[in-house]
């Protein structure tokens, strides 16, 4: 098997196979002349509130500041800090900090539906948020809907539909696909810095939709192969309608592989961050399980 430089190598020189870590053959299309404002990837970690804890005493603790603190939990005063409240913290826990023994409550709330029909959360935890995702020196901040993995069939042109009622707000019909030279910058620039960038990020995602539900609650559906012309920018849309097709669009593969690992990548954004962000995998999973279970 070619590695993946390998792969591109062979892409940019000659024409031979190559395999990589997402994917997608896109449609015709050029770029959208509204982008969004990519949201970067937030690394935090949740943590239990003891007696004699303050924000700026954990702010100092974990080398943060109040005000990271206070944004990343919607907080609008030190003063709703109490004790045994589970609370997120910007930043790697240290080694010492053990997992808080409760699930929070989840901010996204219940009543969402799996936007692929007859689909199940996967059965692998690399396929769920706060996954590494080495190739790009990142983490994974979705739910990834794969055949084989997710209970139902997923192929290059399955159906795609909102998780809830709400408005669009992105809508990629101009996307283009990265060259061969502007994936391999991105690559090598998300590895020498160790992060994959807000741009980085937003590109690596590709052809997308953007539903807000309301209450800072955003679904996206990533890697899409095509988007119906009615999905644009303050359409409505009910849960279950459709609002794209699967594809593997902004990923290595397209441009190494075209065609191969067809997936949908499935967002759910809660203010700044993703639903789980910093969260072990099993707590991860119960609060993808609450959401998608009925309200």
């Amino acid at each position: 098997m070619l590695t993946f430089a390998a792969a591109l190598a062979c892409i940019v020189s000659t024409a031979c196979g190559g395999s990589g870590e997402s994917k997608e053959t896109s449609p015709t299309a050029r770029p959208s002349p509204h982008i969004s404002t990519p949201t970067p990837e937030v690394l935090a970690f949740q943590y239990e509130v003891q007696e004699g804890d303050s924000l700026y005493a954990l702010a100092v603790r974990f080398g943060t500041s109040v005000d990271e603190i206070l944004a990343i939990n919607k907080f609008s005063s030190p003063d709703e800090l109490s004790v045994g409240q589970v609370i997120l913290i910007p930043g790697v826990p240290p080694p010492d900090v053990p997992s808080p023994k409760v699930v929070p409550r989840n901010p996204a709330g219940a009543g969402f539906k799996f936007p692929i029909e007859g689909a199940c959360l996967p059965n692998v935890d690399k396929l769920m948020p706060n996954a590494p995702r080495e190739y790009r020196a990142g983490i994974h901040e979705g739910v990834d809907f794969y055949a084989g993995y997710n209970c139902a069939n997923v192929a290059e042109g399955t159906p795609v539909t909102a998780a809830k009622a709400g408005t669009v707000v992105r809508a990629d019909h101009g996307f283009t696909e990265f060259t061969a030279d502007e994936l391999q910058e991105l690559l090598n620039r998300s590895l020498a810095q160790g992060y994959t960038d807000a741009e980085a990020l937003d590109r690596f995602r590709g052809r997308q939709v953007w539903v807000d539900h309301g209450n800072g609650v955003v679904t996206r559906y990533c890697h899409l192969s095509a988007i119906p012309t009615a999905i644009r920018e303050g359409a409505q849309v009910a849960a279950g309608d459709l609002v794209g097709y699967v594809g593997n669009s902004g990923t290595p593969e397209a441009v190494t592989a075209p065609g191969t690992e067809m997936h949908l990548h499935f967002e759910l954004r809660v203010g700044d961050t993703f639903l789980g962000a910093g969260l072990p995998a099993d707590q991860v999973r119960q609060l993808y399980e609450q959401a998608f279970s009925p309200e």
